[in-house]
């Protein structure tokens, strides 16, 4: 029983380990100006929304 408990203290230690060193090796930041994310786009979708805010109720269920 021991040795599970310890096997699985030290795979949980382990993986807590790789977190850790993944966490910080990866470079996440990256200096791109605002403009050059958009520059070579064209043709883009437009979005459309509908406004479902104007709601009519029936006519039943109006108030007196």
């Amino acid at each position: 029983m021991r040795k599970i408990i310890l096997a699985t203290i030290s795979l949980m230690l382990a993986g807590v380990g790789v977190l850790v060193w993944a966490a910080l090796t990866t470079q996440a930041r990256i200096d791109v100006p605002a403009g050059a994310i958009m520059m070579g786009t064209r043709d883009l979708p437009v979005t459309h929304y509908d406004d479902y805010s104007l709601v009519f109720s029936a006519p039943g269920l109006v108030g007196p």
